[in-house]
């Protein structure tokens, strides 16, 4: 595989029983998928491990917002998308294989501002409660609420007509 960033060869290295890929030019991380949540929470030691390890490159300056392609999936463009709820640390996810691309220093933010799952659901949670008492999300909702009445009462009128169809 090739780094999406700097289209080196990516090495494989070992921690624990997971392996992964890194890029040594610019000091990236390719995850498969759900092994990133083996390296992401403060507690969790291949973490610290790795970002030892990565320490040892010097990362480029390359400009991390452009999109890139999957180093697995080749001809997949990855999502952009905030890791949580924080909006702190953008990441890059294949759609095809959910492979994750972190660029150099992003797991030591996602270590530092995460320190457990349960924290990052208990955000997601706080988040879908702000979001579903803003103003405007309750003025849909209500707009939405009234159509649907509005097709239930033209349903029961529909119905009715049908049913008396039959009779005749």
């Amino acid at each position: 595989m090739k780094c999406p960033r700097t289209g080196s060869l990516l090495k494989r290295v070992k921690l624990g029983k997971i392996e992964i890929e890194i890029s040594e030019e610019c000091a990236g991380i390719f995850f498969d998928q759900f092994e990133l949540e083996r390296f992401d929470e403060k507690h969790e030691i291949e973490g610290e491990v790795l970002i030892k390890h990565l320490s040892k490159f010097k990362p480029i300056v390359l400009k991390n917002d452009s999109r890139i392609n999957c180093p697995k999936c080749e001809n997949v463009v990855m999502m952009r998308r905030f890791y949580s709820p924080k909006h702190i640390v953008e990441i890059d996810e294949c759609p095809g294989c959910a492979g994750i691309w972190l660029d150099a220093g992003e797991l030591d933010l996602i270590r530092k501002h995460f320190s457990t799952e349960s924290e990052r659901l208990a955000m997601c949670e706080q988040l879908t409660k702000e979001v579903d008492l803003h103003p405007e999300v309750l003025k849909h909702q209500k707009e939405y609420d009234e159509k649907m009445s509005k097709l239930e009462t033209l349903s029961k009128i529909l119905n009715r007509v049908v049913s008396r169809r039959h009779l005749f």
